[in-house]
């Protein structure tokens, strides 16, 4: 017997192990391709800051890819094991294919477990850092966020080049002011110019701009067709600020995300609300302390779906019975879609009288319940 459940084991957890890996290639390459090639490739991260943002994508997939991945895990190896008669072979020893799944479903439950966890502490923690280290570079070094030989719009009202940067220190540098209608309203170029994050007096970021053998020009207000002078001052050094707290989103400006929030950070919103203004109703409080209870249950039905799955896979692979990858995997699509198609309609409810939060076990309790019941029936043949 012990064979047998290291055979079962061995085989759904190297198919479940390939296909996990899989997944979390493509949704990490999607992001490595979209967010962090374009940091590094500007400067704004350095090459270790950008494999620290590779590490730190990892854990907030691994939540989505190990349902799909022992999914389709199960669906292979039970598949092959149909398909070459060793599942009969099984039954004739006297086990039920619910014995038989055992081994697999046991390592589904702890899998699942393993989910929650990274769901409720890990990848909440490891996607604020991601984030806080990708804004942080423009908090701490503002130069950082200008390519060389481009034009830079960064900064709202503001389109900047320099020809080349090193370290903070933009060289050839040229500063276009623009007024919300896009007029230009000022041009400045300087030898050198150091950008730096400072704060307004009313707390707000600004941009510091520190030029060395400027050139400054300043068109005359409601001057739309040149016709008047414009001012010309230069100066050795000169200093400059200007409004750009939309780049420092960090500290009190860092805004998190309600999936962001750790287990005992959940569990305070649920008593607090989630941004709830201090002189929010009673039906915004309320509405803030579903919205944190919905989320909490989100990840906890996400991790359960690592089980409901794999229960449900394991008799749709005896009854597709193909030892083809390429089947087996486009069955687990199918299926995977239709559970991740209910639960996000399940999440779009956000009134609290409706229940969100117990609506999100909903698609988890009809694919067990499926599950369940094709276990059955396939157990009697």
């Amino acid at each position: 017997m012990r064979i047998l459940d290291r055979h079962v084991l061995t085989e759904t957890a190297v198919a479940g192990a390939a296909a996990t890996g899989a997944f979390v290639f493509v949704m990490v390459a999607g992001n490595i391709l979209t967010q962090v090639s374009g940091a590094i490739a500007s400067g704004r991260v350095s090459g270790g800051e950008g494999l620290q943002l590779i590490l730190l994508l990892f854990p907030g997939v691994l939540p989505y890819a190990l349902p799909l991945g022992l999914l389709t895990g199960v669906l292979i190896a039970f598949g092959r094991m149909g398909s070459q008669h060793e599942l009969t072979a099984m039954k004739a020893s006297g086990r039920g294919l619910g014995r038989i799944a055992r081994p697999a479903l046991a390592l589904a439950g702890a899998l699942a477990l393993l989910s929650a966890w990274l769901n409720l502490e890990v990848a909440p923690y490891c996607n604020t850092e991601y984030r806080r280290l990708l804004v942080g570079s423009a908090k701490d070094n503002p130069a950082s966020v200008i390519v060389p030989g481009k034009l830079n719009k960064q900064f709202a009202g503001m389109v900047i080049r320099a020809a080349e940067r090193d370290g903070e220190v933009l060289r050839d540098f040229w500063l276009w002011s623009v007024d919300a209608r896009g007029r230009l309203t000022q041009t400045i170029h300087a030898r050198e110019a150091r950008l730096a994050r400072a704060e307004a007096k009313d707390g707000s970021g600004v941009l510091r701009v520190t030029l060395t053998d400027a050139r400054m020009e300043k068109r005359a207000a409601g001057d739309d067709d040149f016709s008047r002078p414009s001012a010309f001052t230069t100066a050795a050094i000169a200093t400059l600020e200007f409004p750009a707290s939309g780049v420092f989103k960090d500290g009190d400006n860092f805004q998190r995300k309600l999936r962001w929030l750790t287990t005992s950070e959940l569990l305070d919103a649920m008593d607090k609300g989630w941004n709830v203004a201090p002189g929010a109703t009673p039906r915004e409080r309320e509405r803030g302390r579903m919205a944190a209870s919905a989320q909490l249950s989100a990840h906890l039905a996400g991790a359960l779906s690592v089980f409901s799955l794999a229960l449900l896979a394991v008799p749709l692979a005896v009854r597709v019975g193909r030892s083809e990858t390429f089947v087996n995997a486009t069955v687990a699509l199918a299926v995977a879609l239709s559970y991740y198609l209910l639960t996000s309609m399940a999440a779009y409810v956000k009134d609290p009288d409706l229940r969100p939060d117990l609506l999100i076990w909903l698609p988890n309790l009809l694919v067990l319940g499926l599950g369940w019941h094709l276990l059955g029936r396939a157990s009697r043949h």
